[in-house]
Order: structure tokens, then sequence, then C-alpha cells
């Protein structure tokens, strides 16, 4: 297991801009995070730049705009599973 920690980002569309905000005050640049739904619509050129370690699951890929596409890791399912799997920790932002 890993020391670092995974982070869920899962918020509604609405709400995505605080939660990115919320999460630049709790994550280390080394942690992981997974990108769901509606936040993944908004991953910025910033966003990319401050964490290395950015998912997305590759049924939402398509929503990702084309400045993001090649600094997120596109995992499948059975990936997400072992990813989880790793952390001692995981925070889930809503």
């Amino acid at each position: 297991m890993v020391n670092t920690t995974l982070f869920l980002i899962q918020a509604a569309y609405s709400n995505t801009e605080k939660v990115w905000n919320d999460l630049a005050e709790m994550a280390q640049t080394d942690d992981s995070i997974v990108v769901l739904g509606d936040a993944v619509l908004q991953v910025t050129p910033n966003i990319v730049k401050d964490y290395s370690n950015l998912y997305c699951l590759s049924n939402e890929q398509t929503l990702l705009n084309d400045d993001a596409k090649e600094h997120i890791s596109v995992i499948e399912y059975t990936e997400f599973a072992d990813l989880v799997l790793q952390f001692r920790r995981c925070v889930t932002l809503k």
C-alpha cells in the first residue's frame, strides 16, 4: 500500500469548481486523482499541471477537453478497482 492519498472527484457540474478549490487545499502533487462524471468536463490545464497522477474512466474520456487528454491516464473499471486497493486513504469530493 502506498502512503499517498487517492482522491475521487465526483461532483455535479455546478459544484465542480468548488471541489477543485477544495482539492487544492488538501492534495499533494504526488497524490492520485480519479475524475468521474461531470467533473471530467472541467479538467483545466492548471489541474493537469499541478497533479501528475490523474485518471479518468474509459467510458468518460470523450468528456475530456483536448488540452487535458494527453495528461490523464484513461483506465477501465478493473484498473480502477486495482488502483483503489493500493491506497490506505481515499477521499471523495462531491
